[in-house]
Parts: C-alpha cells; structure tokens; sequence
C-alpha cells in the first residue's frame, strides 16, 4: 500500500488512513450487492415485467459503478482538502443506492401475485438489503444515507397495510441500531489500527532519523580520528625526523639510546657507536653552492640507510655530522660494516646541476663501555674520527673500549 505524505501530521494521515479503508470496504460491498442484484435479476425474471428488472438492474448497476469509480480516485496522496469531497460524494451515492434497493419493492413485487408470495419476497429483500447495508458500515453517515433511502422508498409500498409497515419500520430501525453499533466498534477498531500503525511508522521514521545522524556522527568522528592519527604520525615524523636528509634526527637517536643502554648493560651486550663527517664540505658548499651540498647530504644520507642492517639506528647528528648506533655489535664487525661505508661513498660519482662531485668521508667507530653513559661512548666516538681527519680523511680510526 502507497504510504501517506510523510510531510502531514498525524491527524491528516489517520483522517486519509479511515477514508481510504472506508472507500475500500464500499468497493468489496459494491462488488458483492452487484452480485446480489444479478441474482435477484435471473429470480424475478418469470414473477415480472423484463421491462422493470432491467431499469432496476441497470440504475443500480449504474450507481455501484459509479461508487467504484470515485473510490479509484482516491489514494493516500490525495491532498487533505478533498477529503470531505470523497466522503460527501460517497455518502451521496450510497443514498442513491439505497432509492434503488426501495424501489426494488416496485419493480421486482407484483402486487397481483398471492400476499403468501409478497412476504417470501419481502423477507428475501430485506435480508439483502440488511447485508448490503452492514457491508457499508465502515461509514456511518453513508450507512444511515442508505438506510434512511430504503426506508423512505420501500414504506410506501406498505402503507395500504400498516400492520406489515410496522414490521418493516421495526426491523429497519432494529438494523439501523445494529450497523451503527458494528460501525462504531469496527471503526474504533479501525482508528485504533492506523493510530497504533501510523504511530508505530512515526517512531520508526524518528529511529532512523537518529540512527542516520548517529552513523553520520560515527563516520565523522572515525574520519576525524583519522585526520588527527594522520597528523599524529606527521608530527610524530617531524619530531623525529631531518627534513632535508630522511634520516632520524639527533633527539630521536639519542631517545633511542637511552632506551636501549639499560637493556644492553643488563645482558652483558656489545655496542658501537660510529660519527661520521664528510670530508671538506665547506668546501663543497663554497664551490657549488648550498643547493648543490644539500644534495651531496641527501646521496650521503641514502647510502648510509641502504649499507647498515635492519636495527642499526642512522640519524643526523647536525651539519655534515651522522651518528649511528650498532647495537650487539662488537668493535670487528663494525670495522667491517663501516668500511662498506666508506667506500661505498667514495666510489659514488654524483651528477648534481651539471657538476660531477664526488666527495669521501671520515669515521671514527667507539666501543661502548658497560659503565659509561651515552655522551661519554659519543665523546669517544667524536675523538676517534677527530684522529681520522688527522690522519688525511677517508678512513677509519676505532677506539676499543677497556676490557
């Protein structure tokens, strides 16, 4: 079933819920008297005047298909206002309908005919109209419309004999109270049904509506949190990391150094820490210019990375100044790492802004001693490459620690 305008309030879509069952139910009750008004057709056709069942026929025929046609024209998105049109024009041919069944009694009776025959007949067009009738209860208005009509036509065919219009006025009242108390409980059962459902619609639109706004809050916070774990991670790699190189900065080696020394201390672990220069950078950067030595520090930067092992630790220590920190390495090893260094920087040729330069460095390797601290092992580590810059750059001095 089409649902009502979502935009009404809940008085206009129960007002629209009622006609449209009501107009439902005259559609069923209109189907089933069409039926009963064949059947009285092919009854009474021996007992009367073809003539006059057909004018019967075809008026009430007339009228039911005229009742079809306006309910089809109703749906649950017709605007409030023409509601009272429906139920007017409803109730409007109801009465019609209700002139038809009374002048059933006139055009279906021949008076001629046994009065033992008139009260058979009698008795079977008031139970059909009774059922007719109550088919139509779901409007009360239309209801007493087609009762009051039926009364009104079919009394005058009964007012010769008082005695049987007392009975006949009698039972119609009797059926009047009847339907009017079915429509009344029906009806009430019915509003309850689409104020129950309309209701139950209402707080199911509000639920989504709430979820909808509760998912757009949760996808928002996710997006949100996203954003700011995004912008963590940059934080993270600015505080940790040397813009111009790639490389992790000072405080982030030194960080790392303090976290690992305990850690080796208690196992008894050997560690060197290497400080790397690059030779005559100055130099460098006087002859090509700053552009040029920020590059030499990149390529620099990049064979550092790509030589040492997954663990070791290579940052910028400032200027043209790395350090890097071997952990469980011994003071051989990183003679033999080192020297990979070394002359992987020497043999590079680098082509920068149609210069060829080609630069060499100089480190000097510390073992680092249980006892001592960070900046004690680095001191050692800076002596030992101040000894291989005495010495004429591009080489290796390794200062051992006590055993």
């Amino acid at each position: 079933m089409t649902q009502a305008n979502p935009h009404l309030n809940l008085q206009d879509k129960i007002d629209i819920e009622l006609v449209n069952s009501y107009l439902y139910q005259s559609r069923v009750a209109v189907y089933c008297s069409s039926c009963v008004v064949i059947y009285l057709a092919a009854s009474f056709y021996q007992l009367t005047d073809i003539k006059n069942i057909l004018i019967w026929v075809v008026v009430t025929l007339t009228i039911n298909l005229l009742i079809v046609l306006t309910s089809f024209q109703f749906n649950l998105d017709t605007p409030t206002y023409k509601i009272s049109f429906f139920k007017s024009r409803q109730q409007f041919l109801h009465m019609l309908s209700g002139f038809s069944w009374g002048a059933a009694f006139f055009l279906l009776l021949d008076p001629r005919s046994p009065q033992a025959s008139d009260y058979r007949v009698v008795a079977v067009v008031a139970i059909i109209i009774a059922l007719s009738a109550t088919t139509k209860a779901a409007s009360l208005r239309g209801l007493v419309n087609f009762l009051v009509a039926v009364m009104a036509v079919s009394s005058i065919f009964f007012i010769s004999n008082f005695q049987i219009f007392a009975w006949w006025l009698f039972g119609l009242i009797g059926l009047i109270f009847a339907t009017y108390l079915f429509g009344r409980i029906s009806n009430k059962h019915i509003v309850g049904q689409i104020e129950s459902r309309l209701l139950n619609e209402s707080y199911v639109e509000e639920l989504q509506t709430m979820n909808a706004k509760i998912e757009t809050v949760n996808q928002d916070f996710i997006t949100r949190h996203l954003e700011f774990q995004e912008i963590q991670k940059q934080l993270q790699l600015f505080a940790s990391n040397d813009s111009l190189t790639g490389l992790f900065n000072r405080r982030y080696i030194l960080e790392r150094i303090e976290e690992k020394l305990p850690e080796i201390k208690r196992h008894q672990l050997d560690c060197c820490f290497v400080m790397i220069d690059i030779d005559y950078f100055k130099n460098i950067n006087d002859q090509y210019g700053h552009l040029v030595g920020d590059e030499i520090l990149r390529s620099v930067s990049q064979l550092l990375k790509k030589g040492v092992r997954q663990g070791d630790i290579v940052s910028r220590y400032g200027g043209e100044e790395f350090l890097i920190l071997l952990p469980m390495t011994d003071l051989s090893s990183a003679e033999i790492l080192v020297e990979r260094l070394r002359f992987a920087i020497e043999v590079q040729q680098c082509s920068i802004q149609g210069h060829d330069v080609s630069v060499t460095a100089s480190f000097g390797i510390a073992q680092h001693e249980l006892q001592d601290d960070a900046d004690k092992t680095i001191s050692r580590a800076d002596k030992a490459l101040y000894q291989a810059k005495t010495k004429g750059r591009n080489c290796i001095v390794s200062m051992p620690g006590s055993k």
